[in-house]
């Protein structure tokens, strides 16, 4: 039901995949910044240069930060859904092991959720790797909520324990939930092209064949 959110994932390894790949310095000249030189002279970054490398830091920080924004509305939803699921009657109307075990689990993940959301970027040497990993880390524990979901069992092969669950979980506004993520999804997935495709604009003339290659894998 919310597997979309791995798809989002995926689309923001293969942005920083491309844009990671941007032009860099040639084999001969990586060679000679590691050769010793005297003097005190260094080799500033030409303009086109700069310009790239600017260009692929707003569009990294772009994809992240509207990423985070989107984890964040559905761990905050998530996470209010499952604390109104505990406090309804229905979840305490069977006693059994099973039953038990779903409210666990619920009461697992408002607990989850909840340092989710308290997690901030940490620094470190990597800030692209922080960045990864802060992503990967809340995409993990919003994933822990499908164990609720069940819409994709036959409503005639659910438990009595399924069935009260996922009534109780339409009751307070799980489908509502997943259509909204759903045209988020779609709003942030298309706004990374769109910031792509004014990143891929900017490139340096001279840089049309890495822009070719771009946009076939793009493409794809």
């Amino acid at each position: 039901m919310f597997k979309s959110i791995s798809y989002l994932a995926f689309s923001l390894l293969l942005l920083i995949q491309l844009s990671s790949s941007s032009p860099r310095k040639s084999t001969s000249e990586s060679e000679e910044d590691n050769t010793i030189t005297h003097g005190t002279s260094t080799q500033v970054p030409t303009v086109g240069e700069s310009a790239i490398s600017e260009g692929r830091k707003r569009l990294e920080a772009f994809a992240f930060k509207g990423y985070i924004n989107y984890l964040n509305y559905g761990l905050q939803r998530t996470n209010q859904i499952a604390k109104e699921v505990l406090a309804d009657p229905s979840m305490y109307s069977i006693d059994s092991q099973a039953m038990e075990n779903v409210r666990d689990i619920l009461i697992k993940y408002v607990k989850d959720s909840d340092e989710a959301l308290n997690d901030v970027l940490p620094t470190g040497k990597s800030e692209r790797d922080n960045r990864f990993f802060l992503g990967m880390g809340k995409d993990y524990v919003l994933e822990q909520f499908n164990r609720t979901s069940t819409s994709y069992v036959p409503i005639e092969k659910l438990t009595p324990e399924q069935r009260v669950t996922w009534d109780t979980l339409k009751k307070h506004g799980v489908l509502e939930y997943a259509e909204e993520k759903e045209r988020r999804s779609k709003n942030f997935v298309l706004n990374i092209v769109d910031e792509f495709e004014k990143y891929m604009k900017a490139l340096p003339a001279a840089e049309n064949e890495k822009k070719k290659e771009f946009s076939e894998v793009w493409d794809m």
